[in-house]
């Protein structure tokens, strides 16, 4: 039992509650599947109970604990509130790991295991399509220092992230190249416990970057960011032998030792951080750099921001079993970010954009849904 690691940990929960009641901005909650469904076998305190009982085998793995594990969508928000520091992320990822060596999967996550299996994506799609958005193939497989690793979600359905990112890193002159053969990252198989297909999967993204001599692999996904940071070394039990970089840290580096003209934009905006990319990374400003660098750009911030910004929903593929929490998480964050009279919500992820895009269209409103990349691609076109 891989949860057997943490028996210290798991013990030491105080059940203070501050991972899932204590409330943030107007009185929302913190954790999206304890705010949806309401009991606490859902929020963190109520997970390690469960833990606890598992540990002391009171109770075994079965469906029901695997309704409440999977649930997660791993935005971390209990973690940063815990009074003990506990890591509440490692604890629900080796009790998914455990559950995975069961067999005891949601059926939306398991479909998507089997569309990753089977076509190198979770949307059934094939990898001839992958690179469908690019205009031409110039770049595609070169020698050179800097990989924009596209990822899935943005290859297949946020192409118009895959267009501006490349159109900036091609507008700022950054010698770049994409993979012609590039994997899904691998996070679905660690979403679902599967470590050794992640393990396999990041063994074969390494040696297609490998043989092009990259020194620092760029993205748009932050969940492909996180696979390749934080898990890949873990997986492989070795240091990558590049950087990796979110496009925004990487694009402010860039214009502090390169100044480009930017056009003026007369927008005012609100910034939602992504989970993977704010409380996982710490990566909270260079966003908003980018964003301010604007000119005519006015930037309004949410109630709750940065390591208190509430989750879109989308987060750990939850979505294909708990549709009904991601819909009402997405619609809260939406309506947060109306309400703060910006005409556009500006985010850093292929998913948050997704679920956002979701909620403008239920919620009928007329403010724009944008990532950072589109924005600044919008900035640096020609007058």
């Amino acid at each position: 039992m891989k949860l057997e690691k943490y028996r210290d940990q798991i013990y030491s929960c105080l059940r203070c509650a501050f991972c899932f009641d204590q409330e943030q901005g107007e009185g929302q909650k913190i954790c999206p599947p304890y705010a949806t469904y309401g009991l606490e076998s859902y929020g963190a305190r109520g997970k390690l109970t469960i833990a606890r009982a598992l540990i002391d085998k009171e109770i075994e793995y079965d469906k029901d604990v695997a309704e409440r594990i999977f649930a997660c969508t791993e935005c971390e928000a209990c973690q940063e509130q815990c009074f003990k520091y506990l890591p509440l992320t490692e604890i629900y990822a080796a009790m998914k790991e455990d559950l995975a060596e069961r067999n005891v999967l949601p059926a939306g996550l398991s479909d998507v295991l089997e569309q990753v299996d089977e076509f190198g994506n979770p949307y059934k799609q094939s990898a001839e399509k992958r690179l469908a958005w690019l205009r031409n193939r110039e770049r595609v497989d070169q020698k050179a220092d800097v990989l924009f690793f596209v990822g899935c979600t943005t290859a297949y359905l946020r192409r118009g992230i895959a267009r501006s990112s490349y159109q900036v890193l091609d507008k700022l002159g950054i010698d770049f190249t994409i993979l012609g053969n590039e994997q899904c990252c691998g996070h679905p198989y660690i979403a679902a416990g599967k470590m050794d297909q992640a393990k396999e999967t990041a063994s074969t993204n390494l040696e297609s970057i490998s043989r092009l001599g990259i020194k620092t692999v760029v993205f748009a996904c932050p969940g492909c960011l996180r696979t390749f940071k934080e898990d890949m070394p873990r997986l492989l039990g070795e240091p990558l032998p590049f950087e990796t970089m979110h496009l925004t840290e990487f694009i402010t580096e860039e214009l502090a030792k390169h100044p480009a003209k930017l056009k003026k934009l007369s927008r005012v905006v609100t910034y939602h951080d992504p989970c993977n990319l704010g409380r996982h990374m710490e990566i909270y400003e260079p966003p908003r750099e980018l964003i301010e660098m604007i000119p005519g750009i006015r930037l309004v911030e949410m109630p709750r921001n940065r390591d208190n910004s509430f989750c879109c929903g989308n987060g750990g593929f939850v979505r294909y079993d708990y549709e009904d929490m991601s819909v009402e998480s997405e619609l809260d964050r939406f309506s947060e970010a109306e309400a703060t009279g910006a005409d556009a919500v500006v985010s850093a992820c292929p998913a948050c954009q997704s679920g956002l895009l979701d909620a403008k269209s239920k919620a009928g409103s007329k403010v724009e849904v944008l990532d950072i990349l589109e924005l600044l691609a919008k900035a640096l076109q020609d007058e």
